[in-house]
């Protein structure tokens, strides 16, 4: 999945009083939807995510800020129903492709 943008940069509040999707979200979110697993199956009941980044580059960066895109859009696709459903996530930096992001789900005990 590609790096995802950090949730500080998702959302724009607008005169009514709402939010829509910043012009990043968007992009991110076509350039994910590209690379969308085949086969994908829904997943029922409660799940645990593990959720691996690669650093694209050396600033601090806060990895709590990359989940939100990444829920959603398993949501979006269909592999989980809502997000409500992941009851145990785990978040870090870790040994994948610098700039993308390693999604691991499967079923809580």
């Amino acid at each position: 999945m590609p790096f995802p943008p950090s949730v500080n940069n998702l959302f724009l509040n607008v005169s009514r009083g709402g939010r829509v999707k910043t012009a990043k979200y968007r992009a991110w979110e076509k350039d994910a939807d590209v690379k969308k697993p085949a086969g994908i199956v829904q997943l029922k009941g409660d799940v645990v995510a593990i959720y691996t980044f690669g650093r694209p580059d050396n600033r601090r960066r806060d990895v709590a800020n990359l989940e939100k895109a990444i829920g959603d859009t398993l949501t979006r696709w269909g592999v989980l129903k809502d997000d409500c459903q992941i009851i145990d996530i785990r978040l870090l930096w870790g040994e994948v492709l610098p700039g993308s992001a390693k999604v691991e789900l499967r079923k809580a005990d």
